[in-house]
């Protein structure tokens, strides 16, 4: 079994008043690593996350070039295939809006685009609209989780701060969002 910090959006500056609250840090303790799907925006973010966990993540589209990082990642952890990305618009790709996603529409279809077509993809992992979520849907044939963490820094229009912890026990995948 691996219990896996989800983050994203944390949006740190290098030397901002802006921390990452001290429920983020109750939230993932424990977690054997964890996952940001993009938006650190400073080398800060990344320090301050790697106090709890190893950790690995994507670019967000506020990310510097200098962050090194990739704009998708695969994790295979106990024969579960993650996909992991920010959400925003890929290059060159337009994926038009799913409906049945409040307040996520575009950044699920730019999330789902980026895996859609790789069958081993068990879930989905994104940020960027700084939404809250954890649901299963139908793709291309197939019941894929989509994880969404949210903010633990800027809510935006959203009612709730978040960040989530995953669990994989086998095949079993199993979400948990922390809200506040």
């Amino acid at each position: 079994m691996k219990r896996i910090g989800v983050i994203s959006d944390t949006h740190l500056s290098e030397t901002g008043s802006r921390l990452l609250p001290a429920l983020v840090f109750a939230a993932l303790e424990g977690a054997d690593f964890i996952i940001h799907a993009g938006d650190f925006t400073s080398r800060r973010a990344m320090r301050e996350l790697e106090r709890i966990a190893p950790l690995v993540g994507v670019r967000g589209n506020n990310d510097p070039e200098h962050l090194g990082l990739p704009q998708t990642r695969r994790l295979t952890i106990e024969g579960v295939t993650l996909g992991v990305c920010h959400g925003d618009r890929p290059q060159d790709v337009y994926a038009p809006p799913l409906a049945d996603f409040p307040g996520n529409q575009a950044t699920v279809a730019n999330a789902i685009s980026h895996f859609e077509f790789e069958d081993d993809v068990r879930c989905i992992i994104f940020g960027h609209s700084h939404r809250p979520m954890a649901r299963w849907h139908e793709i291309e044939g197939r019941s894929v989780l989509l994880l969404n963490p949210g903010s633990p820094t800027d809510k935006r229009w959203n009612p709730q701060f978040g960040c989530a912890v995953l669990v994989i026990d086998g095949d079993t995948i199993t979400p948990d969002l922390t809200l506040w």
